[in-house]
């Protein structure tokens, strides 16, 4: 074979730009995992022991999976594979679950919730939303619930500091999604709602936790059962498992959760997650799912996923959430995707290829999540903005 000067220059040039590549992800990896033991905070009010992180820009095809610090009661140091509590990112598989019941015709997400609770006796719906001594919850449809503008208080929000006393009092108190449920009227918060349906935007887990009710009694099944029949079972999310509600899956390593110092994974039975934030993943199965999302892999049809990130009827109350997802705009790239109470964060740029999959298990870190956040993005997209 004659290797011309033209070949020669080719293959240089190949080459050239495969060094350059690779120095590039190497610069990457280096940056993120720098940033990330930044965060690290071992004493204090705040500690935050690890960061774990799924990363990728599908354009440059750089991707990273990893994790830093440790569990600091058993002095083991983590890595990509540690399972944690993705807390509220849970609502966003309970809607997508309600998308696909409406494709097969079970359900219209402009019905009512009456509809399909109106039998429970524990849920009272006739007394669920009252306001000024009037009720409006005939009012509520299920697409409210999905997008928080059905009014409904919350029991972590409203009545933080007595839900939060009887939790540390009775730590190992196993909950059912009713026993939960009953703490809504125990605590009269069906007659302190902050809107008429419709009328406001108000984040509230009681909605999501109705939105469970509604699969459950479409189904026939426990919500633990038609997550992972309709979701992890599909996309073979095999470290992700519903906590108290069916037996643990994967590997079994687990960081520890904190709200400020307070172990919650070592001190807390948080079974009253439920609907509204009792899943328990790793990096790596949050990002699998954010994608096959987005890729089609869960709806039969695109108008579904149009509908979930449709913001529309939230930003006339100046807020970005879609049907069980929020819209982020980070260095001027949209992203969708959800947070969690202890330190999780999952975020996907359609357009763009990138995407975040991360937890910090702390609740109320000593810095500016989405700062940290916005770091990681200008570090992914680096070169390209």
């Amino acid at each position: 074979m004659v290797f011309t000067k033209q070949v020669i220059s080719s293959v240089l040039i190949t080459f050239s730009s495969f060094i350059s590549f690779s120095q590039d992800n190497f610069d990457k990896e280096k940056d993120i995992n720098a940033l990330m033991n930044e965060c690290l905070v071992d004493k204090g009010k705040k500690p935050v022991h690890n960061f774990l992180l799924y990363a990728e820009n599908a354009e440059t095809e750089f991707q990273i999976n990893t994790g830093v610090g440790e569990v600091k009661r058993k002095s083991r140091y983590v890595n990509e594979t540690y399972q944690f509590n993705i807390a509220s990112i849970t609502k966003t598989l309970v809607a997508t679950i309600i998308l696909q019941m409406e494709e097969e015709g079970k359900l219209k997400i402009e019905d009512k919730a009456e509809k399909y609770l109106g039998t429970l006796e524990f849920i009272d719906f006739k007394n669920l939303h009252i306001l000024n001594k009037t009720s409006y919850s005939d009012d509520i449809d299920i697409k409210m619930l999905l997008n928080h503008t059905s009014g409904i208080a919350d029991v972590f929000i409203d009545k933080a500091i007595r839900f939060n006393l009887s939790v540390l009092l009775n730590p190992k108190k196993q909950y059912t999604a009713k026993k939960f449920f009953e703490k809504y009227y125990k605590y009269g918060l069906n007659k302190k709602p902050h809107n008429a349906p419709g009328k406001g935007y108000y984040y509230s887990d009681i909605n999501y936790m109705l939105l469970g009710f509604i699969i459950e009694e479409l189904s026939g099944e426990t919500l633990a059962q038609v997550i992972r029949k309709r979701i992890l079972e599909p996309l073979q999310m095999q470290n992700t498992y519903f906590e108290f509600y069916e037996p643990i899956k994967g590997n079994g390593k687990r960081i520890d959760a904190f709200l400020n110092r307070i172990n919650i994974t070592k001190k807390v039975n948080t079974s009253y997650e439920w609907a509204g934030g009792g899943l328990v993943s790793t990096t790596e199965d949050m990002a699998n799912f954010v994608k096959a999302l987005f890729k089609l892999r869960l709806f039969k049809h695109k108008q579904a996923l149009n509908k979930m990130i449709d913001c529309s009827d939230t930003e006339k109350f100046n807020k970005n959430y879609g049907l069980g997802i929020f819209k982020y705009e980070i260095k001027g790239i949209t992203f969708y995707g959800h947070g969690g109470f202890y330190g999780s964060f999952l975020a996907y740029a359609p357009k763009e290829g990138l995407l975040i999959s991360a937890n910090v298990n702390q609740a109320n870190p000593p810095f500016n999540s989405m700062e940290v956040i916005s770091k990681l993005v200008s570090i992914l997209h680096k070169n390209q903005i």
